[in-house]
This record gives C-alpha cells, structure tokens and sequence, in this order.
C-alpha cells in the first residue's frame, strides 16, 4: 500500500493543491524479498530471493476541497465515501514474482523507488518536472504506515516495534542514526516507535 500526496499543480502541504480528476504519473518501484540472516545476533538481510522492477501508474490525490474540508482540514481533499478529509491517496500496488519462487518461513521484504534527491540511483534535479507547477509527483510517494487494531493479519511480525529501514536521513530512524545510515538495517526501539506505524504489504502464493 502506498500513499500519493502529489498535486499537479500546488502542494497537499500549502493547502492550494489542484488535479485533474483521475490523473495519474508513471514511476518504476522495485521490491525484494531476502533471507534473514541472524548469524551476528541481530537479523539483517542475506541473500537476494526474488525481486521485480516494474513502472506503476500512481494516482494523483484530489485536489484541496474548500467547501468540505475547512480548519484544521483546510488544505485536505473530501472523501465522499467515509466522510473523511485527507491529505494523501492511498493506493494497493501488485508485484508478481517470477514463477516457481518458494520462499522460507521467514523472509524480509522490501520496496523502494528513487526521488529527486533520494534513493540507489536519485534522478536529480535536471529532470522535467523539478521546475513544474507541482514538484516532481514522486518526491510525493510514500510507503504507507498503519496499524490496525484488531486487523486479520496472517503470518507474525517477529518485531512489534521495528522494521527494516535504508535512509540517508539520521532522523528517520528510531534511534537517530546511531546504528548508521545509507544501509539496509533493521530499525528498532524499546519504545513503540514503529509500532503504531508497520509498512503494509502482503507476501501471497497464487
């Protein structure tokens, strides 16, 4: 599950986002799945089992509602459906694996994309859009992070409070950057800092 807060024209965080209704931008995410390796005491990736890059077309989120969303909604787009004001869309993205993949009992899974300034290979600020009314829609994309109370999840998360975690920036990570940065590592806290926040996403056999 990922989350759109890309405007075509203006910015979900200034309040003066416009789209045109069902507009959508096309960027390429890869996702992986590796082993997990517990041989230094901590789990860490091992080795590479599978993963597949492919372009999405990702939606655009409405365009900022000033008859419905007002206060501390100001800014947000109007869902008719739930009643709800929001800042971002949500959206279910599907990766199918190569076919005869088998994976063990317990596997770290992953996705990622590049960005302006971030990710294995960030495109940089030359690109078309930088200069755009709007940004560069992918600077917008988010993985989404929600815990659902009560939710029926199948399989066990090994760590309530951690998740696997690959940033350049110290203060995305629960501990600040103090077990490193720019690599892909497991980010977790005596604290409940991921714990209210799991990245969501499913492994399924079909």
């Amino acid at each position: 599950m990922f989350s759109s807060y890309a405007c075509q024209s203006g910015n979900w965080s200034t309040g003066d986002c416009t789209t045109t209704p069902g507009a959508t931008f096309s960027h390429p995410i890869t996702a992986n799945i590796y082993t997990v390796d517990n041989s230094t005491g901590t789990p860490r990736p091992g080795a590479l089992l599978a993963t597949v890059t492919r372009p999405f077309d990702i939606a655009y989120r409405p365009s900022a509602d000033s008859v419905n969303c007002t206060g501390t909604d100001a800014g947000k787009w109007f869902d008719p459906v739930l009643n709800v004001c929001h800042n971002a869309v949500q959206q279910l993205l599907t990766f199918n694996f190569p076919g005869g993949t088998r994976l063990p009992s317990q596997v770290i899974w992953t996705v990622a994309f590049n960005t302006t300034h971030y990710g294995y290979s960030p495109i940089g600020e030359g690109a078309a859009c930088f200069g755009s009314a709007g940004g560069c829609p992918y600077d917008s994309l988010n993985v989404t992070a929600k815990t659902f109370s009560g939710a029926p999840y199948a399989g066990t998360d090994v760590d309530l409070n951690g998740a696997f975690l690959n940033s350049s920036w110290a203060a995305a990570y629960c501990d600040g950057g103090a077990g490193g940065v720019g690599s892909l590592r497991l980010d977790t806290a005596p604290s409940d800092c991921w714990a209210d926040y799991k990245p969501l996403g499913e492994v399924r056999y079909r």
